[in-house]
């Protein structure tokens, strides 16, 4: 009689990084790294500085709140028409992206200064059992780098894509004719949403990049496998893919979430390490270009208002304005907080925009650096946080 074999015991770890490129000034992309929930998200919102950054942070704010709420105990019954047989953490997962549509689409359709605005999302979600769970709309991607090989697991939402499905032997030329960059999916453009979602089986050392366009779009395969010889340092890995897109030209922001499966029976100072690199990461400021003035009207008017506080170490983690929805979290700049907390009143003669914030300058060119900046936008210096 054969023996068995021993199932590996896997463990995660992962490391993300955003960057606003090198022809954009604000960044709309958003990076979730839940470690403790086996979440990890990559949202690429669109809609321009006032509305893009504003819906892919609420639909990562919306991915993480939902996995909490649902970590025991049954899950929502699913749309009627959804008839697909999934297991439970697969199906979770979709209604994670279901839930964060709708939460995007009630924000846009009921608040004029968030109108249009939608966000593309990849997400992974891993269940324990040696299964990985891949959840897409749009055309933010997820590889899987397994030794020497590197295989794209999604497909694109994309005009071109769907041209093809339709049409499979259309030539290079009547592609070439069809609009580039186009997606025909996304969150927040109907109440409703088609969600790819698929399960895969891990091995010990297979590596997942979530990532943007901003990424897939300016390097090859073949570029993103050379990352992987240079460095098996998760962070250090994201940095080297957001550089080499930046050299190629950064015309987009730029997105890169690395997860590894480790042999949890190895030595785990190289995962404590690792970890210590990839903190989770809280969403980022979503209101930034929105007047004060309308930030607070707008939460007056919802039924439920509700406290929000940031991870420990954040400069206004005792002073957070959130609303309802499970994930608009607007948070009030430091100097909104100090006016507020001395009890004057909050005025701005208009939006302001995070093209307007200026942070620092670079020590190595003296170039002027952004909100969202990871690397210097002119000599690609890297940033180096307080």
């Amino acid at each position: 009689m054969s023996k068995t074999q021993p199932r590996h015991t896997l463990r995660l770890v992962a490391a993300g990084m955003t960057d606003v490129g090198r022809q954009r000034r604000h960044n709309e992309d958003n990076v979730l790294v839940a470690q403790s929930l086996d979440l990890f998200v990559v949202a690429d919102g669109m809609g321009g500085h006032s509305t893009g950054h504003v819906a892919s942070a609420l639909t990562a704010t919306s991915m993480q709140n939902f996995f909490e709420a649902t970590v025991q105990g049954e899950l929502p019954s699913p749309p009627p028409n959804d008839e697909s047989d999934l297991p439970r953490p697969a199906e979770r997962l979709a209604q994670a992206v279901r839930k964060a549509n709708r939460d995007v689409y009630e924000i846009s359709s009921t608040h004029k200064e968030h109108r249009g605005m939608g966000s593309t999302i990849v997400a992974i979600h891993y269940d324990g059992d040696e299964s990985l769970h891949i959840a897409h709309v749009g055309d933010s991607r997820c590889y899987r780098i397994r030794g020497a090989v590197i295989e794209q697991l999604t497909r694109d939402h994309s005009l071109i894509n769907d041209a093809l499905a339709l049409k499979p032997d259309l030539t290079e030329d009547e592609l070439a004719r069809l609009p580039k960059n186009v997606i025909t999916r996304a969150l927040g453009m109907k109440d409703a949403v088609k969600v790819d979602v698929q399960t895969v089986k891990i091995e010990p050392g297979d590596t997942f990049l979530l990532c943007s366009d901003g990424l897939s779009g300016m390097i090859s395969n073949e570029q993103i496998l050379e990352v992987f010889d240079l460095t098996g340092d998760l962070s250090e890995a994201c940095e080297l893919l957001i550089a080499m897109a930046n050299e190629a030209g950064g015309v987009d922001n730029i997105s890169a979430l690395l997860v590894r499966a480790d042999d949890a029976t190895l030595p785990s100072e190289a995962h404590i390490s690792a970890m210590e690199d990839a903190p989770e990461l809280a969403v980022e400021e979503v209101a930034a270009s929105i007047p004060f003035s309308q930030r607070y009207h707008d939460i007056q008017d919802m039924e439920r208002v509700r406290s929000y506080r940031p991870p420990p170490g954040d400069p206004i983690e005792e002073m957070v304005v959130g609303a309802e929805l499970d994930g608009l979290r607007e948070v009030m700049t430091p100097d909104d907080l100090a006016m507020l907390a001395a009890g004057g009143d909050v005025e701005m003669d208009g939006p302001r925009s995070i093209d307007e914030i200026r942070v620092a300058r670079c020590k190595r060119c003296d170039h002027e650096l952004y909100v969202g900046n990871a690397f210097c936008t002119e000599c690609g210096t890297r940033i180096e946080s307080d």
